[in-house]
């Protein structure tokens, strides 16, 4: 697979952002549903964000047990905000997560 690519994984088509050996980062074609970073306001990290919560746990479960065994585990680098200056927090492992600023931004 190449950048760009289309892909069908479960229920959702894909787009391969990049390729390494054996791991490929895609993201949705589509939003699949808005939802909160977090559940009130105030400073929160990624690793404590219900996002997180949500996306690692009840998205990551709706996927067939086929497909969650196809999803790698990702070590996350959680950098500052410079547009924001939120605190990126410690570094955490997810299966699912958001891009950072200098992926979205620059990246990809």
């Amino acid at each position: 697979m190449r950048a760009g690519d289309k892909i069908l994984f479960d229920k959702y088509e894909w787009c391969v952002l990049d390729t390494q050996s054996d791991a490929t980062l895609i993201i949705t074609e589509s939003i699949i549903e808005q939802r909160a970073y977090h559940n009130r306001a105030g400073d929160v990290t990624w690793a404590d964000c219900e996002l997180r919560a949500y996306l690692n746990g009840p998205f990551y479960d709706s996927f067939s047990e086929e497909n969650r065994l196809r999803i790698m585990a990702v070590a996350n680098q959680n950098a500052d905000n410079p547009w924001y200056g939120a605190k990126g927090g410690e570094d955490t492992q997810d299966y699912i997560f958001l891009l950072d600023t200098e992926e979205a931004v620059c990246k990809y």
